[in-house]
C-alpha cells in the first residue's frame, strides 16, 4: 500500500517488434491469437543480447516454426530460452557425455521421440518437434519457463534454463519489419499492442485491490490506484521484471517508472534503491529484470505495488480503460488505470482462480 503516485518526466521511445501478435498467461504473453512471423531477410545484422549471425537466423526458424503451429509468443520464447540453453541457437553435430548421441538446437536425442537424424540437425523441423511436445505438457502456459524447458527437455537441472529466459524475450522483440501489432491492430481486435509479461514469476497471490480501501498504515492513501503482488511467504527480494518493452522515465525514493513505446507509463513501487538494476534512460524489453521486491514508503510488508498511467498513450484500447478520476479517485490518482483490466486488453488474467489468492488488507 502506498501514498499518492509519484512525479515521472516525459521521454518519448520508440521500439518496433520482431514478431506481431501472440498468446498466453505467463509469463510473455500479449494479444490472443498466434505468434507472429520472423523476417528471415531481416535478421539483424550485430549481435542480440550476444546472440548473432547464424544464431539469430536459428532463433528466427524456432520462432516461425512455433507460428506455424499457432502457438503464441509465450510459446516463442520458450523455444529460443531452450536451444540457448542447450546449444547456444547453434546446430550441433555433437552431444555430451550425458547424451553423446544428442543433436541440433534442442540437442535432441537418438531415441525415436524427435524423428530422425536429419530431423534433429533441421532447425524447423527439430523446433517444430520440440513445440509438439511442449503443449503435451499439462499447464505449460502457467508453469514457470525454466520448469516446461525441463519437462520437455528432461535436463538434470530443472533450473538450467532460467538465465536465458531474458536474453530470448529480448531475441523475439528485435526489430525487423514485421508490423501488423499496431494500435488500430490493437482497438479492432480488443488488446493493446506490443508484449505484455507478468512483473513477478507465475504463482504469487493479490494483496491489495485497485480503489477505495482502508488505509492501515499512516501515509498511505484510501484510493489505491494500483495492485499489491506478493510471493508467499517470503516474497522480500523477489524479482521484478519490467511488464513491457520502453524506457525507465523515473528512479527515486522507492519507484521505478517505465514509459512505454505507446507513451502511458508503468510504476513499480517499494523497492529498495540499492536493489534498483536499471537506471534512468535504460531501454527495457518485457521481462527485463529490473528491482526485488521491497517493502519502502508506506507499505504493510513486502509486496510489490504495480501501477499503469494512461496519460499520454497512442494505444486505443488503453485509452479506454476507465480512469481512476472517473471511478471517485482523488485528484492525485488521475490516469490511473485498474492493472487487472489493462493485462486483461493482453489477454491475460493478472489474478486467475486456482493459482492466485486474493488476500485484500
Amino acid at each position: 500500500m502506498v501514498g499518492a503516485p509519484l512525479t515521472v518526466v516525459t521521454v518519448f521511445f520508440l521500439l518496433v517488434i520482431l514478431v506481431t501478435t501472440g498468446s498466453s498467461n505467463t509469463p510473455a504473453a500479449a494479444c490472443t491469437g498466434p505468434g507472429g512471423r520472423a523476417n528471415l531477410d531481416a535478421v539483424p545484422g550485430g549481435a542480440v543480447a550476444g546472440y548473432s549471425g547464424e544464431q539469430l537466423v536459428n532463433a528466427s526458424h524456432i520462432i516461425n516454426a512455433a507460428a506455424a503451429l499457432g502457438l503464441g509468443r509465450n510459446a516463442q520464447v520458450l523455444g529460443v530460452m531452450t536451444a540457448m540453453g542447450e546449444s547456444s541457437l547453434q546446430v550441433l553435430d555433437r552431444g555430451d557425455a550425458v547424451g553423446p548421441d544428442s543433436r541440433g538446437l534442442f540437442q535432441q536425442r537418438d531415441n525415436g521421440a524427435w524423428g530422425t537424424y536429419a530431423d534433429r540437425m533441421n532447425p524447423t523441423t527439430s523446433a517444430t518437434n520440440f513445440f509438439t511436445a511442449l503443449t503435451r505438457v499439462p499447464n505449460w502456459e502457467t508453469l514457470e519457463p525454466t520448469i516446461t524447458a525441463h519437462k520437455v527437455q528432461g535436463n538434470a537441472d530443472p533450473f538450467h534454463y532460467e538465465t536465458y529466459y531474458p536474453a530470448a524475450t529480448t531475441i523475439v522483440t528485435t526489430p525487423t519489419t514485421t508490423d501488423t501489432d499496431t494500435p488500430a491492430a490493437a482497438a479492432a481486435g480488443g488488446c493493446g499492442s506490443g508484449v505484455v509479461v507478468l512483473p513477478l514469476s507465475a504463482g504469487f497471490n493479490m494483496t491489495g485491490d485497485y480503489g477505495p480501501r482502508l488505509t492501515p498504515v499512516p501515509g498511505a492513501s484510501s484510493w489505491h490506484p494500483a495492485v499489491d503482488l506478493q510471493h508467499s511467504p517470503t516474497p522480500c527480494g523477489d524479482q521484478i521484471y519490467s511488464i513491457s518493452a520502453g524506457t525507465v522515465v523515473y528512479v527515486g525514493g522507492y519507484q521505478v517508472t517505465i514509459k512505454t513505446p505507446d507513451g502511458h507509463t508503468i510504476s513499480y513501487l517499494h523497492m529498495r534503491l540499492a536493489d534498483v538494476s536499471v537506471t534512468v534512460g535504460d531501454p527495457v524489453t518485457p521481462g527485463t529484470p529490473i528491482a526485488l521486491v521491497g517493502n519502502e514508503g508506506p507499505s504493510t510488508g513486502c509486496h510489490l505495488d504495480i501501477r499503469i498511467n494512461k496519460h499520454g498513450t497512442t494505444n486505443p484500447a488503453v485509452a479506454g480503460l476507465p480512469a481512476a478520476e472517473a471511478q471517485g479517485g482523488p485528484p492525485a490518482s488521475t490516469g490511473f488505470v485498474n492493472p487487472e483490466e489493462f493485462f486483461a486488453l493482453y489477454g491475460i488474467d493478472l489474478c486467475p482462480a486456482g493459482s492466485c489468492q486474493r488476500q485484500y488488507r
